[in-house]
């Protein structure tokens, strides 16, 4: 199942695109098999992996330096919180993220919500899944 959030902050920096232009992702995926997957499947949608992050200091420094447009960020990120990692990159660094989340539970969502995400796609999910959540966040940041 795939939700889309259509909350949008207004105060937070947008990184300006132009149309059509592959998305620069930021994965924040401590399992390396599931990073390695995710990059294949993001390169295969046509957009381009600057960077993986298994730790919030790495995903931190990769902001900084690749300045990504998005994170994939995984909700159980590094073993601890994905969203406070994401927190984080949204305050320093002007990055929102499309959450991958294996829990739907009402606190994990709202404190998803509360990051105000491109997106959150639940695991486990399909590429036509993925597809569409990078799709709508792409427009989203024009």
């Amino acid at each position: 199942m795939l939700r889309i959030d259509s909350i949008a902050k207004q105060n937070t920096p947008q990184r300006v695109r132009s149309p059509g232009q592959p998305l620069r992702v930021l994965v924040l995926e401590h399992d390396d098999a599931v990073s390695d997957a995710l990059s294949v499947l993001v390169a295969d949608l046509g957009h381009t992996v600057c960077g993986i992050a298994r730790t919030e200091n790495e995903a931190a420094e990769l902001a900084g330096r690749e300045r990504p447009d998005l994170a994939l960020t995984d909700v159980r990120f590094g073993g601890g919180d994905g969203i406070a990692t994401a927190r984080r990159l949204n305050l320093d660094h002007g990055l929102r993220s499309i959450f991958l989340s294996g829990h739907s539970d009402h606190g994990t969502m709202a404190r998803i919500t509360e990051t105000y995400p491109l997106g959150v796609v639940h695991k486990p999910f399909s590429h036509a899944q993925l597809k569409i959540a990078l799709d709508l966040a792409a427009r989203r940041l024009r």
